[in-house]
């Protein structure tokens, strides 16, 4: 994968994280998981540095009631 491709799936993650944080989608339907088990196999420094940020917004249980 390349470094464009790489900052690409970057963004795409964290774009998606905000869509779940403004309840636009929920944790399921955004299909973060899939694009985070990418993001481990291609750069695991990456995957590290988004992990704590993903796990505190997945910790928020009562997005979706």
């Amino acid at each position: 994968m390349t470094e464009r491709e790489l900052r690409k799936l970057e963004a795409t993650i964290r774009g998606k994280m905000e869509e779940i944080k403004a309840q636009r989608v929920s944790l399921k339907d955004s299909g973060i998981g899939g694009l985070m088990n990418s993001l481990k196999k291609v750069d695991e420094a990456l995957y590290e540095k988004i992990l704590p940020e993903y796990k505190k917004m997945a910790a928020s249980a009562n997005m979706f009631k």
